[in-house]
């Protein structure tokens, strides 16, 4: 019924703690893919263990190509009428499953959401929980409108991990594999509501995704920062496409402007954490700036952004007001937390 694509790059003992909590699902019907991604401290031979002790794991290995691919081989190969991911440092949920499967048979959705825990490893090595809202339960169809920001809004970040998609409807796209140091996922969901006709969201904890120090989500070294950034227009551009899919034309205004937000503080919290030189941020900005000239409706709505996120009004104030170095001044809750 599922299939679990799981990235492997020397992953250690975490490995056997990912896996077991996939197969301690309440709902048992799955194949979970362990794909190897050229690991050189034995995650390929502890992956091939696993396999010999549950009939459901399967094994791929290809030489080291990045996560994307590695997902992509996945998928080349998944069989399951649903198919999901699960990084090899985190933690499944035990009713993970059970209960996006319920939620998508229930509505009917195209790819369904789950509500998440985000732990970050601090210099200490201890993990810490970030709290973030959970938002609430929604469920969209084409033609949503004003719907579709709701619903992006309610389910948070689009990361893959958290979600379930019909393999039916979308099991043919696949994630590109220039896109390295962050965004793939966001890039991925982008290319899912372009061809998805409904999604649902509910936020029942399915999922506890670890950052751990130096990992691809967490690293804010500024040449990891620049690789994210180079990247921006192509993430943009997909966004787009997939508002102007959802959206009638007389509601993608409104929708899109919101969407700008999210990319101004996106740009504003990486050059933040990432320290870069001036001409570097000043590259960003242009980057950020030619990318949202490129599509239509590109008005920026203060007075919205602000209502609905106090960090996004600030930061698009600030976008507005060229002031956007400020932004390093506004209070850090995360950075408070890892101390």
């Amino acid at each position: 019924m599922i299939s679990i694509i799981m990235p492997v790059y020397n992953a250690g003992v975490l490995l056997h703690t990912a896996v077991e909590s996939v197969l301690r699902q309440s709902f048992a019907d799955f194949e979970l893919l362990l794909v190897d991604d050229g690991s050189t401290d034995g995650s390929a031979a502890l992956a091939h263990e696993l396999a010999k002790k549950d009939g459901r794991i399967r094994v791929l290995e290809q030489p080291n190509a990045g996560i994307c691919a590695a997902r992509n081989l996945g998928l080349q190969h998944c069989r399951g009428q649903w198919f999901t991911f699960c990084d090899d440092d985190d933690t499944m949920l035990p009713y993970a499953l059970e209960t996006l499967l319920v939620l998508a048979k229930s509505t009917g959705a195209d790819v369904v959401r789950g509500g998440y825990r985000l732990l970050r490893a601090n210099a200490a090595g201890t993990a810490v929980e970030l709290p973030h809202p959970p938002g609430q339960a929604i469920i969209i169809h084409k033609p949503a409108g004003q719907g579709y920001l709701q619903f992006l809004q309610q389910s948070g970040p689009q990361f893959v991990w958290n979600a379930m998609y019909c393999t039916n409807r979308l099991g043919h796209l696949r994630f590109d594999e220039t896109c390295r140091k962050g965004l793939e996922d966001f890039a991925f969901n982008a290319a899912v509501f372009q061809q998805a006709d409904s999604a649902a969201y509910t936020p029942q904890i399915v999922y506890e995704h670890l950052e751990r120090q130096g990992s691809t989500s967490a690293c804010g070294n500024p040449a990891a920062v620049q690789v994210r950034l180079q990247y921006l227009p192509r993430w943009v551009q997909a966004e787009y496409t997939a508002a102007r899919a959802w959206c009638p034309p007389q509601q993608l205004p409104k929708v899109w402007s919101a969407r700008q937000a999210e990319f101004v503080t996106f740009v504003m919290h990486q050059l933040r954490d990432g320290r870069l030189p001036p001409k570097a941020k000043a590259a960003a900005w242009r980057s950020l700036q030619q990318a949202l000239a490129a599509c239509p409706h590109s008005r920026l709505d203060f007075w919205y952004a602000l209502r609905h996120n106090k960090k996004q009004g600030a930061a698009l104030f600030l976008f507005r007001t060229h002031l956007q170095g400020l932004y390093a001044c506004l209070p850090n809750r995360e950075e408070k937390l890892l101390q």
